[in-house]
């Protein structure tokens, strides 16, 4: 049995913009950087024996805030949020999002695979361990629909994670 301490990056200045980030680093504001250390804090409350977080600067940074350089960390694309293809970097009121649908972007369905493929990863590499895992909004709950079994189409159900959020599930 795998525990999974599933949690989201402080907030960036990018989400204050509304700013679709995908595989941009992002930037911790004021608010995230102290975030970052408040969760620091809760998670000594918690045991874990690994910290896995996306590759990318804005989970780094709040790893690196909340835990310093913690070891075993691993750090994987896996968990990286949605890639908005060309819409990244761009903000939420510039785009008419539904009716501007492309092929350039990462779909759901590539998503709610890329999050299985992440459980794969955790059963292979980290069984009967505690994982502290840091990632983003998107993928986050992607990895709980699959956790859960709640297929694609009730995805919206669950609630996106708030910044430093933690929530448990036991694989």
């Amino acid at each position: 049995m795998t525990t999974l301490f599933l949690t989201r990056h402080g907030q960036t200045e990018e989400n204050v913009a509304h700013i679709f980030q995908g595989h941009l680093p992002g930037h911790l504001t004021a608010l995230g950087k102290q975030q970052a250390i408040q969760l620091g804090e809760e998670l000594r409350h918690y045991q874990y024996d690994v910290v896995v977080s996306s590759d990318l600067q804005r989970c780094i940074d709040t790893v690196r805030l909340a835990l310093g350089d913690p070891i075993p960390w691993y750090q994987t694309s896996l968990l990286r949020e949605i890639d908005w293809g060309i819409w990244t970097g761009k903000s939420y009121p510039s785009i008419a999002f539904r009716n501007q649908l492309t092929d350039n972007f990462e779909t759901y369905e590539g998503l709610y695979r890329r999050a299985q493929r992440f459980l794969d990863y955790l059963h292979r590499q980290f069984e009967g361990q505690r994982v502290l895992a840091v990632g983003h909004g998107i993928i986050n709950r992607h990895i709980q629909a699959c956790i859960l079994h709640i297929p694609l189409s009730l995805i919206d159900t669950i609630p996106l994670m708030r910044n430093v959020e933690i929530r448990t599930f036991t694989l």
